[in-house]
């Protein structure tokens, strides 16, 4: 029997002109990996969305056809029934926990599910060991950093021992040494039976565990798109250049734990540096605490002209923009673009680089839908779209590639490449070898507590960046 069996499965969102999906005929056999390749937007995650039952049971909106999964019939059960046999991890980690402390919060499907009393802990841990992150019993959730969240997210997920598992983006935010570890467990838990559908735009990370790549392109099953094109690397930086920031001896807390000890570091105006380091190492917070998010315990942050200490975060704004890890708890307009030129508006700026950023990213389809409508990868290109509307002279990204196709990501490095060119500086924290090695000129890296700084990135540094 099939773990999952659709036939001409098609899916309209409430409102929507066209189906998201369309002829969707797809058979997967237990025990076997299929991984989904395609554009942002392009219908990977309603079709994930669709054999999980949330489509259109939550989501609301039109199916049709016939489909099964777990033995489960898509037309008829409920989200609770597919729930007992299936799992899903959803794009956004943030928005998939419910307790407030990891172990808690792994448990709580367990409870969910009436499972007895006594064997509910044991698995939590377990689950939570399976994925590297039982260092994390008794941290709380908006304590850790998106990948830590991410792992604890597909902890929860795994502990109920689904038979079929649906992963939405599972490495986007996870450091190279948690990628390479889920991937292997992935590879066990299939060969044990487990039923498991990617969506992944990160495919040098999960191409080799596949069966089975599947492209979903304009909602419907196609050939895998061709791989980027980057541009090529940056130049070397010219020496002179004056300083755009300057970090001295500064010291970061969060949560009452220490997570940056003296940083000190000299960013030269058209820099672009990669902000490296594991899950949880700090490196949000470093970016929080240049945007005036964060306040250092002690130490000074720097800009071209001033002390930063006593410079509000809004007051930074447009020498210094942040596109934060989770650009989704940001846009707050109603439609695209009024979040792409509100702010440029309100400062009373040219229109031209709101323009060239809706140009550039592709967005000229989307600027009359509501972002909270939007696919991550899509609402990610309109946050950056805000930032470059107001063309500061230092962008700060956290991992801006997260759910972002193989065709933008490559824009976003020539992006990032003409900024260079205009002497702007960008710092970019990021898991991603590739854009590293066409953005970057020099790495930092954050680890145990400290930032060390390096000079231009040669190529051997550059193909060992984790």
């Amino acid at each position: 029997m099939s773990a999952i069996a659709l036939a001409g499965v098609g899916y309209r969102y409430p409102g929507a002109a066209a189906p998201s999906l369309a002829d969707i005929d797809l058979v997967v056999d237990p025990g076997r990996i299929v991984i989904l390749e395609g554009p942002s937007g392009g219908g990977k995650t309603t079709l994930l969305r669709v054999l999980g039952g949330l489509a259109p049971a939550f989501h609301g909106g039109e199916a049709w056809g016939a489909g099964s999964v777990a033995g489960v019939d898509l037309r008829s059960a409920r989200p609770g029934a597919l729930a007992q046999r299936v799992g899903f991890l959803f794009q956004e980690p943030e928005a998939q926990g419910v307790m407030g402390e990891a172990l808690r919060d792994v448990a709580y499907g367990l409870q969910c599910r009436g499972w007895e009393q006594d064997r509910i802990l044991p698995a939590a841990r377990a689950a939570l060991a399976a994925v590297g992150c039982e260092h994390l019993v008794g941290r709380r959730l908006d304590a850790l950093s998106s990948g830590e969240r991410q792992r604890v997210a597909l902890a929860a997920v795994l502990a109920p021992e689904p038979d079929v598992l649906l992963l939405d983006e599972p490495t986007a935010q996870l450091d190279d040494d948690a990628a390479c570890e889920l991937v292997g467990q992935l590879r066990r838990f299939a060969d044990r039976g487990l039923t498991i559908v990617i969506s992944e735009h990160r495919t040098d990370r999960v191409g080799h565990l596949a069966d089975e790549v599947l492209g979903v392109v304009a909602g419907r099953i196609a050939a895998p798109p061709a791989a980027a094109v980057y541009p090529r690397p940056l130049p070397a930086l010219v020496g002179g250049e004056p300083p755009s920031l300057a970090l001295e001896d500064v010291v970061l807390e969060r949560d009452g734990r220490r997570v940056l000890h003296g940083a000190s570091a000299i960013l030269p105006a058209a820099a672009s540096v990669a902000l490296v380091g594991p899950n949880g190492a700090g490196k949000s917070t470093l970016l929080r605490a240049i945007a005036g998010l964060e306040t250092p315990t002690a130490g000074v942050i720097r800009d071209a002209r001033r002390d930063l200490a006593r410079v509000p975060a809004a007051q930074r704004v447009p020498g210094i923009r942040l596109v934060p890890q989770d650009p989704g708890r940001t846009l707050l307009e109603a439609t695209a673009e009024a979040e792409i030129r509100r702010g440029a508006e309100r400062l009373g700026m040219p229109a031209g680089p709101a323009d060239r950023a809706i140009e550039d990213l592709s967005l000229a389809p989307l600027l009359d839908r509501h972002p909270r409508d939007l696919s991550v990868g899509e609402r990610e290109r309109v946050a950056i779209a805000a930032a470059l509307a107001v063309d500061p002279a230092l962008l700060l990204l956290d991992e801006p590639t997260r759910g972002m196709d193989a065709a933008h990501r490559a824009t976003l490095a020539r992006i990032i490449g003409e900024r260079h060119a205009r002497r702007l500086a960008t710092i970019t924290a990021t898991h991603d070898r590739a854009f590293v090695r066409a953005t970057a000129h020099a790495l930092w890296i954050v680890d145990a507590g400290r930032l060390v700084t390096g000079d231009a990135i040669p190529d051997a540094v550059r193909e060992a960046v984790r």
